[in-house]
């Protein structure tokens, strides 16, 4: 009686230790992100860091671009100097492993992505040959720049990602993980962590007047509702970004931003 009790007891824990780890669901990732073979996870990386935006402020070759008084670095010829993890680091956190302050860069939304998605955009970074010239050093701030970073206006990347960890898209279950996961690091830069919106850009509402169709013209045209003409902006993120987007994942975000859009205000 007693060889049989313990015998239960082993099945049952046996049991339970399988059930716990035989059913562990995939992580909510861009498609592509699990891929294995080296070329084709440089690959997704690549199509990721377009996705994300890299490419926008370091250059289409990401070897680095002068935007006001900031310098978008020489990716080609900065990532080498990092460890994976400290390339990490800094990506999430937006500290490099001197501590300087970083400014402009959306570490806010990178916090959030995906470990597969993340190891897919590092690999990708590291095949890049070293090419054009060394990263510039910043130009100093403006006295009305000055004025904005003393009010609390401008804020370091370190500094703006702390702010936006307690801040997150409404969770709307299993069935829109995917599109939240989408919306958090992609929209959530321009209409806020909440996607709420800000003083120039429009809560993602309004999405709730989109129908399927015209969804697809927004994400890769930039094109408005019954094709209405959008900002210049958001034209040039559409043809440049979102439209890298597989038509799952614009699904998958059409899907999120409907949903939450229906929800009771």
């Amino acid at each position: 009686m007693l060889a049989l009790l313990i015998w239960s007891v082993c099945a049952c824990t046996a049991d339970s230790q399988q059930d716990s780890t035989s059913y562990d669901a995939p992580p909510t990732a861009f498609d592509g992100a699990l891929v294995q073979q080296a070329a084709a996870k440089a690959a997704h990386g690549k199509r990721i860091a377009e996705v994300l935006g890299c490419t926008g402020c370091h250059g289409k070759d990401l070897q680095g671009e002068r935007f006001y008084e900031l310098y978008a670095s020489n990716l080609t010829r900065d990532v080498p100097k990092y460890t994976d993890q400290q390339l990490e680091h800094v990506l999430r956190v937006g500290v490099p492993p001197t501590g300087r302050d970083l400014w402009g860069m959306p570490s806010e939304l990178f916090q959030h992505l995906s470990a597969p998605d993340m190891a897919a955009l590092i690999a990708y970074m590291r095949t890049l040959e070293p090419a054009g010239a060394p990263t510039l050093p910043p130009l100093p701030f403006p006295p009305d720049v000055q004025q904005m970073i003393a009010e609390g206006e401008w804020k370091t990347t370190a500094a703006t990602v702390r702010d936006a960890e307690a801040h997150a898209p409404v969770d709307l279950g299993p069935t829109h993980e995917l599109g939240r996961y989408i919306a958090r690091v992609t929209c959530a830069e321009c209409h806020g962590p909440e996607l709420k919106g800000r003083s120039d850009t429009p809560d993602l509402i309004v999405v709730g007047a989109y129908s399927p169709t015209e969804f697809d013209g927004l994400m890769v045209e930039g094109t408005g509702a019954g094709g209405r003409k959008l900002k210049p902006m958001m034209e040039g993120v559409s043809k440049g970004r979102f439209s890298k987007m597989t038509a799952r994942e614009r699904e998958a975000l059409y899907g999120y931003l409907k949903a939450r859009a229906e929800q009771p205000q």
